[in-house]
């Protein structure tokens, strides 16, 4: 509601794992579809990483649908052969063959929209990360409440919108138990060749040992990063209107309105014009 995403019946396809925090995602919409207004579609992907495990989770989503009494699409991708192609990590691949997979459904459903179940600990987890790498400005807001992916025919763009940014796993989780529900473990959450998983069980730990409240300050820097992000893009939008024009032979720009402008708006400017 607050991102102007809810408008009368319409499909809203839910990406669950199993896991706790896409299954509470799952309960807390099934008990407020109808308020909201919206007819639920469950998407599950095995990315055949797992074996019989994967297998286990698959078949937890569709029971756990049905209990619901909700329409469940089921698929297996190989990551593995994926990844290989395209000389990807095994987490971006995994990431890219999961929305593309979730893209396809939504169109297939005619949603517009897919709900993600990420939280406040994934949301601190990927400031932390991109910190780490390196990141401007863009990479401290972390992950957007509201993000757009191509649909499979590239015709439209796919709203994923993620509610439970505010929630914390542990919170998801006992919202879960409480529901009467136990979620599914996945076991390679705890292999540390993901950075994300020791970043997870040892650095935020650590560093939570110098301010037992880390966690919540990376959210405040997201935010306030997200704030700061938002106004300087739409500056750089105004500066486009005003210095750029477009032709058939590509994008000019007035040279002395741009030398003018401080250095954040020119990166930003030059990133929008690219």
């Amino acid at each position: 509601e607050e991102l102007g995403l809810v408008q009368g019946r319409q499909p809203l396809m839910v990406a669950v794992s199993g896991g706790p925090d896409s299954l509470a995602l799952l309960l807390l919409l099934a008990e407020l579809r109808q308020p909201l207004g919206v007819c639920l579609h469950v998407a599950h992907l095995d990315h055949g990483l797992r074996g019989q495990e994967s297998q286990g989770d698959a078949q937890f989503v569709e029971e756990t649908a049905r209990r619901l009494n909700l329409p469940v699409t089921l698929e297996q991708e190989d990551v593995e052969s994926y990844r290989t192609g395209r000389h990807l990590s095994l987490e971006e691949a995994a990431r890219e063959v999961r929305y593309s997979f979730l893209s396809r459904v939504a169109a297939a459903q005619g949603a517009a929209i897919v709900a993600l179940g990420h939280t406040a600990d994934d949301q601190a987890e990927t400031i932390l990360m991109h910190l780490l790498r390196g990141s401007g400005l863009g990479g401290l807001t972390g992950m957007p409440p509201l993000a757009y992916w191509p649909s499979s025919h590239h015709s439209q763009r796919v709203a994923l919108v993620r509610p439970l940014l505010e929630v914390t796993r542990e919170e998801t989780r006992a919202y879960c138990l409480w529901k009467g529900i136990t979620p599914r473990d996945d076991s390679s959450n705890l292999s540390l060749q993901f950075i994300r998983n020791r970043l997870r069980s040892d650095l935020l730990p650590r560093l939570g040992s110098y301010n037992p409240r880390f966690q919540e300050a990376l959210l405040r820097l997201g935010r306030s990063a997200a704030q700061d992000q938002a106004y300087i893009l739409e500056e750089a939008a105004r500066a486009r209107e005003r210095l750029a024009v477009d032709s058939s032979e590509g994008i000019t720009m007035e040279r002395a309105g741009f030398v003018a402008l401080p250095p954040t708006l020119k990166r930003h400017l030059l990133r929008l014009i690219y």
